[in-house]
């Protein structure tokens, strides 16, 4: 029955709820208060009870008014992005949006923004590149992606901070380092590191890369599983390895000093497609959720 409710009597509802009258929330939505009356009236008979008991010029909530009360305020605000997502909507779609994003950003914050761009838009396609280093920045440059994430994005971008990621210093438990104390950082020379490939062509050194041994792969997923088989040191996000940590399958390098590192990453926006409504709808999307980018404090640091 409840879903033959109208948006339109939801928000009357709400307002109602939150203002404390009829008049009011009549103000709010700018509308004449025999309307708002009349909503709230063919919805209370849809519903089959009273949402509100009226004494006055008050209105105060029944038991069921007050239970439907945060799932209806929780869904009038899905309601209300995904009109404003639509309504960014100029000429025809997009079939595609090619996006690139360091892969040491959580990829369950990129799903989360995905899936909203997705209420918005269900028919555009979105093609992920991972990269790493110079890798999105190329990729922006060539005009291969609209969007990028990375540390390093050409100038011309339109550029946003996004997420600050905390790199470890780990190793296997039967890696050498494991049972050295007070390291201090010129020592890791002496150790394999595991380093993940610049994904550009410009073969860019991270600023950290001193070991004279390197083990280098491709992807986050190859360097986590290298250094937890013992074959090399590694500077790993926090947010990545936090269960392996706990378990005991990784343990932090005892450094004297600089015990975890920060990755800055942008958010950029090539210049080109900022009028692209389906293009700045995903960019102010990873925008806005960018406080769900948070690295869990790591059980060897706390």
């Amino acid at each position: 029955m409840s879903a033959r409710v109208t948006l339109e009597m939801w928000r009357a509802f709400i307002a109602i709820a939150e203002q404390g009258s009829a008049m009011k929330a009549a103000q709010k939505l700018n509308k004449s208060q025999s309307a708002v009356c009349h909503s709230i009236k063919k919805m209370e008979s849809l519903l089959g009870h009273s949402l509100f008991i009226v004494e006055g010029r008050k209105s105060t909530l029944t038991d069921l008014g007050h239970s439907l009360l945060p799932r209806a305020q929780s869904l009038h605000n899905n309601a209300t992005q995904i009109e404003a997502l639509a309504s960014k909507y100029q000429g025809q779609l997009m079939t595609e949006i090619n996006v690139a994003v360091d892969v040491l950003l959580p990829f369950d914050f990129i799903q989360r923004v995905f899936e909203r761009f997705y209420q918005a838009y269900p028919t555009v396609s979105i093609r992920v590149f991972e990269t790493s280093l110079s890798g999105a920045g190329q990729l922006m440059e060539s005009g291969s992606v609209s969007l990028a994430i990375a540390g390093r994005l050409p100038k011309e971008t339109v550029l946003e901070p996004l997420a600050e990621i905390e790199l470890l210093c780990v190793c296997a438990p039967s890696f050498p380092l494991a049972t050295e104390t007070q390291v201090f950082q010129p020592e890791l020379k002496r150790y394999r590191q595991v380093v993940i490939r610049d994904s550009g062509n410009q073969n860019v050194d991270s600023g950290w890369l001193g070991s004279h041994q390197r083990l280098t792969v491709s992807s986050l997923t190859a360097a986590m599983a290298s250094v937890e088989q013992g074959l090399g040191f590694g500077w790993l996000p926090a947010h990545s390895i936090a269960d392996k940590l706990e378990d005991g399958d990784l343990v932090p390098v005892d450094l004297t000093k600089g015990k975890s590192r920060v990755v800055r990453l942008q958010l950029g926006m090539s210049p080109d497609q900022a009028h692209v409504g389906e293009v700045n709808t995903l960019f102010e999307l990873f925008s806005s959720l960018k406080t769900m980018v948070e690295s869990p404090p790591s059980p060897a640091l706390v």
